[in-house]
């Protein structure tokens, strides 16, 4: 089969039309192998993307007992060994040819010819690639775990617990290890939680051995119902368990245990006993890896500290781990280059876990910022405030007059601006340093210094300076600092990494990843930095800064009224300029019809209402300001704030809600209302829940915003 018929149906060169796949075909070298030969083996330096054109191929890898598990079949259409064209990464398994086969490659070599020949072609390539690549990690990881679980029945029960049913210490033994050197080879957190019953030598003696084991069955049994499938349950010995919390970071493992402590405390086992004991407590010790440790030693060691302090400190309740006390290093560690793709993605999916289980966020940047320092530390604030988290941005005193417009996306989106006088706020639990070389170089008052020794909190950093003089200030783990056009460019990353991540996206309900004001900040990074690519040395970061420019601007011309390709950095920011100002107009514009009905305040925009904005605002700006006014009415009322819009007919027939509960109220999980109102389109968390009603449902607007907030004031009441 020739190439350009067989890649119209490979689906890495879907995007491409027969003209570009014409123009593709001069590049590809033709490959054949006989029955049983080898293509690759397991180790070995890759350079070359391949695509199947006739027979069958199998990937394999080496198990630790010296056989071999097969792990993929490939058929004619099929393509692999993508990993080569980002990196020079050892191959991760062995393919061979099934039968007599052939085969079609592309070298990285041959693909960086594609750049510099046909940068459009490239762009689409680079961009299918990231997308199915992200897919085929997960499927990998998925099928990896499920390879390793822990036996069949039979094994199962010889190494359960007979009191518990759950699992014994001979079970914990064998698997930490692998669980353990798991997550580090995924890149993902892991959380071990020890566990104790309180006085439960005392519960013995007082009632008796029967009424002992009936306590360690029913705190196991609420251990059971709490806890997820995923999480790991021992029986170490006596009253002791041991938990471990995959994926999990410390502070979201925290709160976990701190719920299932409170459940254990309302078990009325003891309640009507004749007794000094009346009551079921547990004290819990959670220490994380990689933050707590770096090895299992480490680990266990963290756990059994916290679980000390959590018992000097009252008992039935859960601590987390100490930091080991932050000293700042004379002579900080000098940064390198991310050795392998795969390290990179362990790193963004720690920063992702972060970003989505920790609260309060810090974000920091170098002295005198400049496009990319700016530009990098808003579009982060921009991705955690989607995530609904609180950000804050430290700002020196002297930035230029243009980076006023991307200041003002921060402050229409509701993200606080402090400077060197004003005070850090409490709470602070996660720092980000972007684009700094070295932590000298950091803006940041006394203040902020100060709260940034606090070893609880998270540092993480983003940066692509290795000059000999840089240093790493960023926790280990937690660095995303590597060779790339701009600081910008690694945000990217993260988004291109978070597009895969469908369920974690809709969980948060973010419809739209990239918003205008997000990719107009990354774009203002890129191409600023680089000074439109002109300062760029390697081939490596040509290469990138074309891609991620070229990807950035298509999308940013796709979200215009008129399609426009932005070439200069004065062109970004007259669209900067133009965008503050629509957002400002759309803001007040709706601030113009708030109103307060009992505990909601609100703003309700009728189809009329919606018909004048949409004819001097884009979509973006009004969801994003819908999102910013849904918190501020919130916060003004006490208690709720809720907004109601009907969307642009040309996108949708629904009518939006967002209703949002101030921090200082926590007098009810919004979710409730979804149940209360029979609502199926919606989700949310306990502070923020949206939902979309057909327009056709909806007869009488007024009456239908009146009944839900009925509703609300009668629940809460």
């Amino acid at each position: 089969m020739k190439a350009p018929s067989l890649l119209a149906r490979v689906g890495v060169f879907s995007l491409l039309t027969e003209e570009e796949i014409d123009l593709l075909s001069p590049h590809l070298t033709r490959v054949d192998l006989d029955a049983g030969e080898a293509l690759f083996h397991e180790g070995e330096q890759g350079n070359d993307l391949y695509i199947l054109t006739e027979g069958a191929a199998a990937a394999s890898i080496r198990l630790p007992d010296g056989g071999t598990r097969e792990i993929a079949r490939f058929a004619p259409g099929d393509f692999f060994g993508e990993m080569s064209i980002f990196d020079e990464a050892p191959r991760s398994a062995t393919c061979a040819a099934v039968g007599k086969c052939a085969l079609f490659s592309l070298s990285r070599d041959a693909f960086t010819g594609v750049i510099d020949e046909h940068p459009g072609i490239a762009l689409k390539l680079m961009y299918r690639m990231l997308n199915i690549t992200t897919q085929r990690l997960r499927g990998t990881s998925e099928f990896v775990s499920e390879m390793v679980q822990w036996g069949e029945g039979a094994r199962k029960r010889a190494v359960t617990d007979e009191l518990t049913g759950v699992y014994n210490r001979r079970f914990l033994e064998d698997s930490l290890p692998t669980l353990v050197a798991e997550a580090g080879e995924k890149g993902e957190p892991i959380c071990l939680v020890m566990v104790d019953l309180d006085h439960f030598r005392d519960i013995n003696e007082a009632y008796g051995h029967v009424t002992g084991d009936d306590t360690i069955r029913s705190a196991a049994r609420i251990f059971r119902g709490l806890l997820r499938e995923t999480d790991l349950i021992a029986r170490y010995g006596g009253d002791e368990f041991v938990i471990v919390l995959p994926r999990t970071e410390p502070v979201l493992g925290t709160r976990l245990m701190a719920a299932v402590c409170a459940e254990v405390a309302r078990l009325p086992l003891l309640k009507d006993k004749k007794g000094p004991i009346t009551t079921v407590t547990t004290s819990m010790g959670v220490a994380g890896f990689p933050l707590h440790a770096a090895d299992l030693s480490g680990l266990r060691a963290a756990a059994d500290a916290a679980l000390y302090r959590a018992k000097e400190e009252g008992r039935n309740r859960a601590m987390c781990a100490a930091m080991p006390l932050r000293v700042e290093p004379e002579h900080p560690v000098a940064k390198r280059a991310i050795r392998t793709i795969s390290e990179k993605n362990r790193i963004i999916e720690r920063i992702i876990a972060a970003m989505t289980d920790r609260r309060s966020f810090l974000i920091l940047g170098h002295q005198n910022p400049d496009d990319d320092c700016i530009s990098s530390m808003i579009s982060i604030a921009l991705i955690l405030h989607m995530f609904y988290r609180d950000v804050v941005l430290h700002i020196g005193s002297q930035v230029h007059e243009h980076f006023a417009y991307l200041l003002d996306i921060c402050r229409y989106n509701s993200i606080p601006i402090i400077g060197p006088g004003d005070p850090v706020p409490a709470g602070i639990d996660t720092a980000v340093l972007c684009d700094t070389p070295k932590p000298s170089m950091m803006e940041a008052s006394d203040a902020v210094r100060e709260r940034l020794r606090d070893p609880n909190i998270l540092r993480i950093e983003i940066d692509h300076h290795l000059a000999a003089d840089s240093g790493y200030w960023g926790d280990e783990g937690y660095r995303l600092v590597t060779e790339a056009s701009s600081a910008s460019e690694l945000v990217g990353h993260i988004l291109l990494k978070l597009e895969g991540r469908r369920e974690l996206l809709e969980r948060h309900q973010i419809a739209e990843l990239f918003p205008r004001n997000l990719v107009l900040a990354i774009l203002t990074g890129i191409i600023g930095d680089s000074n439109m690519g002109q300062y760029l040395k390697s081939r490596r970061e040509k290469r990138y800064y074309q891609i991620f420019s070229t990807m950035f601007n298509d999308m940013l011309s796709r979200r215009t009224t008129k399609k426009t390709n932005f070439f200069t950095m004065d062109q970004v920011f007259t669209e900067l300029q133009k965008l503050s100002s629509r957002e400002q107009g759309c803001y007040s514009y709706m601030m113009e019809r708030k109103r307060t009905v009992g505990s909601v305040t609100l703003v309700a925009l009728s189809e009329d209402d919606m018909t004048k904005l949409y004819g001097s605002c884009d979509d973006d700006t009004i969801i994003s300001s819908a999102r910013v006014i849904a918190d501020r009415l919130a916060e003004e009322s006490g208690k709720l704030g809720l907004i109601a819009y009907y969307d642009n007919p040309a996108r949708s027939d629904l009518v939006q809600f967002r209703l949002r509960r101030a921090g200082s109220w926590k007098g009810y999980d919004l979710r409730g209302f979804l149940t209360l109102f029979k609502i199926a389109n919606g989700g949310g968390h306990e502070g923020a829940i949206g939902f979309r009603i057909p327009r056709g449902e909806i007869p009488d607007f007024r009456a239908y915003v009146a009944s839900l907030l009925k509703g609300i004031e009668e629940t809460i009441a």
